[in-house]
């Protein structure tokens, strides 16, 4: 296939989507007249195998956030035998995330009350963690300020300070960290030119996760794909060593559904994924669903819903 054809296939799949997105729109505003949409967490056992064979969202706990907020984007981390969720906490007074976090029991079920960790001036979601050379790190989104910072935990799991800033200038979301043949790599949605975040996957390398020193893979973005391109939650490796990647179905509307693809190629130059599972919110029973993470037999997910806006 020449150059040239992929740029037309490329120009009439932009052409069809953003056709199916009007439409959608369309069809949302009548859907939601009179209602809010809030999004909330899931919770529960799960081993990676379910997970990778093909994630059951119903069989997990849901978390209610109140009516004035809603909860998005959770981050397991399993110490001393807890098991907590940090997240996005959107109150609708605010209009502003911050990072909150909560305890779970082994079910799924919420034992603590949220309390926030992170609070900034500024819009935070994506609530990324990693561990690195015996340290805990944070790298929430920062789209709204074109950033991507890295907090350090001092006292897990209430207390982060600011540590470095990894990327300036760029309007990252969903900003996820991961290893991968001697290569820090970090995968990302962006907003440059006329690519949108919603279709778009980006990835820059270093030589450690705590580099300010980030290099743009050479085929960027790697997906423009409304269907397929948005980072959904921590790239991980499956039993036979395959690596997978979440990532977001904004097609229909933003976040309505969770794909699950192998990336089989990656180099500072080439990059190819294949698609392992497709999930939609209307499967399930749920209006959307954009987010998975999973660490030592706990599955956490988020999906949304519509409330009266007469709710408070």
């Amino acid at each position: 296939m020449t150059a040239l054809v992929r740029y037309f296939l490329g120009l009439w799949s932009q052409f069809q989507q953003n056709r199916i997105r009007r439409l959608g729109r369309k069809a949302d505003q009548v859907e939601e007249q009179g209602f809010r949409q809030q999004w909330f967490l899931l919770a529960g056992s799960a081993t990676k195998d379910q997970i990778v064979d093909h994630p059951k969202p119903q069989n997990l706990t849901a978390i209610y956030p109140p009516d004035n907020a809603f909860w998005a984007d959770p981050f397991v981390w399993v110490k001393d035998g807890k098991r907590y969720v940090f997240f996005e906490d959107f109150p609708f007074d605010t209009w502003r995330g911050r990072i909150s976090v909560i305890e779970i029991d082994e079910t799924g079920q919420r034992i603590t009350e949220p309390v926030p960790v992170v609070d900034e001036t500024h819009h935070l979601s994506y609530p990324f963690l990693f561990e690195y050379q015996g340290e805990l790190y944070m790298m929430p989104e920062k789209a709204e300020v074109k950033r991507v910072d890295l907090y350090r935990c001092v006292e897990f799991p209430l207390k982060w300070e600011f540590h470095k800033t990894l990327i300036d200038g760029v309007k990252i979301a969903d900003p996820t960290l991961f290893e991968h043949e001697g290569r820090w790599w970090l995968f990302c949605a962006a907003k440059k030119g006329q690519i949108r975040i919603n279709e778009s996957l980006f990835a820059y390398y270093a030589d450690s996760p705590l580099s300010s020193q980030w290099t743009p893979h050479a085929a960027n973005p790697l997906v423009r794909d409304f269907s397929l391109g948005r980072p959904a939650g921590r790239i991980f490796r499956d039993g036979l060593g395959r690596l997978l990647r979440p990532s977001q179905d904004c097609l229909r509307r933003y976040g309505h559904g969770l794909n699950l693809s192998e990336i089989t190629v990656l180099t500072p130059t080439t990059y190819q994924e294949s698609l392992v599972w497709k999930v939609s919110g209307d499967e399930i029973g749920m209006r959307a669903i954009h987010h998975l993470d999973w660490q030592a037999g706990i599955a956490v997910m988020d999906a949304q819903r519509l409330l009266p806006k007469t709710a408070s």
